[in-house]
């Protein structure tokens, strides 16, 4: 997997800009990378920051091989910047560009989506997310619809990721 010629999208809202260079010193170690930091007004009161990568590959092994160093670090980062906003959250959404299952490319958009009010909740959802890739391949190639986005999210209750129910909204991606 080669990251030639495509760009890592960062857009973020409501955080520092030392946290910010972090992470995109982090990213633009591996990638090329097209930053935005938007204004945005939150609906949520208790929500501090939020951070969208989109990354412009699937959710594969061969992903988490590539960006190996830059994934350890960038969860240590985001892990220490929920820490740092106590009862005020961080919203982080990682989106990827399809999946492989069976050598094969499926095209289509899988987002992860955390926003866990405790630290120890976001901590224990960002760590299992590298876990997951043949889980979730296998999981959505059994899906016949294969329309974008799969959305996945946090389940804190049960300590899991979940697929979100396919609705109307999931297909509203560009939030932020």
């Amino acid at each position: 997997m080669s990251n030639d010629g495509l760009s890592l999208r960062f857009l973020h809202s409501g955080i520092s800009l030392a946290e910010s260079e972090t992470i995109y010193n982090i990213l633009n170690k591996t990638f090329q990378v097209i930053e935005e930091d938007r204004e945005f007004q939150f609906s949520d009161q208790r929500m501090q920051g939020i951070i969208r990568i989109h990354f412009p590959f699937p959710f594969c092994e061969p992903f988490f091989e590539l960006f190996a160093e830059g994934w350890f670090s960038m969860k240590n980062v985001l892990k220490d910047m929920r820490k740092r906003r106590g009862r005020r959250g961080l919203t982080v959404q990682f989106y990827f560009e399809g999946f492989i299952q069976n050598e094969e490319i499926y095209h289509t958009d899988i987002i992860f989506q955390m926003n866990a009010e405790l630290p120890k909740e976001f901590e224990m959802a960002i760590e299992k997310i590298d876990y997951l890739v043949d889980a979730i391949s296998t999981e959505l190639a059994k899906i016949q619809e294969k329309t974008s986005p799969f959305v996945y999210d946090y389940d804190t209750t049960r300590k899991k990721w979940l697929l979100r129910p396919r609705t109307e909204s999931n297909t509203n991606r560009n939030n932020l």
